[in-house]
C-alpha cells in the first residue's frame, strides 16, 4: 500500500479496496479496508468506518490471519464506542484483548483494556470502568508509555467530574497534568488546565479559575489549537472583575499578548464535532 494513503480521499481508497477484493487479492483488500476505516475515523465518519472495519475483519477471518483479526477487531471496537454501541464495543474489545494477550501483544492488550474502560463508562458501569482504567494505567506504565498513562488518568479525572466528585477529580487531573508536563505534551497540559479551571469555577474560586484558563490558553496557542485558545481566553476575560486587582493586572497583560498573537479567526471553520474524542485511542494500523 502507498505510504501516502493517509492523504488520500477515503472514497478513492475504498474503491481500490473493492477492486483488490474483486481481483482475489484478499490480503491487500483487508489492509485497505482497515486503512480506509481509519481514514473515516479521522474525519468522524464513524458509520462508514464501522462498515470498513467489518469488511476487513470478515476477510481476515477467512484468511485466518490472527494479527489482522486482532488489529481490525480493536479498531471496530473503537468505532463502536464512537457510535455509542456500548454492549457491542465491550464484546468486541474483550475479544480483541484476549487475542492480543494470547499473541503476547502487550501494547495492543493495553489499548483494548483502555477501550473497555471507555465503553464501560459509556454504558454507565462506573466502578467497572474505574477497574479497567486502573488496569490500563498499570499496563501502559509497564510499557513506559507515558502518553497512555496520562490519557488514562485524564479520563479518570473527567469521569469524576461527571459524577461531581470535585475533590477526587481535581486530585486526579493534577496527576495527569504532572505527567503531561513531564512529557512536554502542551495540548494535554492545556486540556488538564482547562478542566481544572472548570472545577475551580464550580467551587467558586474565580481567581484560580482565571489563572488556569489563561495558562491553558497559552498552551493551546503553543499547540496551534487556536480556536480553543480563543474560547478559553474569553472565559478568563469574563472573570477579570471577579479577581483581585493585582491578579487582574498580571493576567490582563498575558491575555492581551495572546489576543494580539492569535491569527485571525477563519469564519469558514465549522463547529467541531462533539462526539467521542477518537484521539484518546491509538488505532491499530495493519501494515
Amino acid at each position: 500500500m502507498s505510504d501516502d494513503i493517509e492523504d488520500m480521499d477515503p472514497a478513492e481508497v475504498l474503491e481500490q479496496a473493492n477492486a483488490a477484493l474483486e481481483a482475489g487479492d484478499k490480503d491487500t483488500a483487508a489492509k485497505m479496508f482497515n486503512a480506509v476505516g481509519n481514514l473515516y475515523m479521522a474525519v468522524a465518519e464513524f458509520e462508514e468506518a464501522h462498515k470498513c472495519f467489518e469488511d476487513s475483519l470478515k476477510i481476515y477471518k477467512e484468511m485466518k490471519d490472527e494479527t489482522g483479526i486482532c488489529d481490525t477487531m480493536y479498531n471496530l471496537g473503537v468505532a463502536q464506542i464512537n457510535l455509542e454501541q456500548w454492549d457491542g464495543a465491550i464484546s468486541t474489545l474483550e475479544s480483541a484483548k484476549d487475542m492480543f494477550e494470547k499473541s503476547s501483544n502487550s501494547s495492543g492488550a493495553a489499548d483494548a483494556i483502555y477501550g473497555l474502560a471507555l465503553a464501560s463508562l459509556g454504558q454507565g458501569s462506573f466502578d467497572t470502568a474505574m477497574d479497567y482504567f486502573k488496569k490500563a494505567q498499570r499496563a501502559y506504565g509497564s510499557l513506559k508509555n507515558d502518553q497512555g498513562v496520562a490519557s488514562v488518568i485524564m479520563d479518570m479525572g473527567a469521569a469524576y467530574v461527571d459524577k461531581e466528585d470535585w475533590t477526587t477529580a481535581e486530585t486526579t487531573i493534577k496527576k495527569a497534568l504532572k505527567v503531561y508536563r513531564e512529557i512536554d505534551d502542551k495540548s494535554g497540559v492545556a486540556d488538564a488546565l482547562s478542566l481544572l479551571g472548570d472545577i475551580a469555577e464550580t467551587k467558586g474560586n474565580q481567581k484560580k479559575a482565571a489563572e488556569f484558563f489563561v495558562e491553558a490558553a497559552q498552551n493551546y496557542y503553543e499547540s496551534e489549537i487556536f480556536d480553543i485558545a480563543r474560547e478559553v481566553l474569553e472565559r478568563a476575560e469574563q472573570k477579570m472583575w471577579d479577581v483581585p486587582k493585582s491578579t487582574r493586572r498580571r493576567l490582563r497583560r498575558v491575555i492581551d499578548e495572546l489576543i494580539d498573537a492569535l491569527p485571525e479567526e477563519d469564519e469558514s471553520d465549522e463547529d467541531g464535532d462533539d462526539d467521542f474524542d477518537e484521539d484518546l485511542l491509538e488505532f491499530q494500523d495493519d501494515e
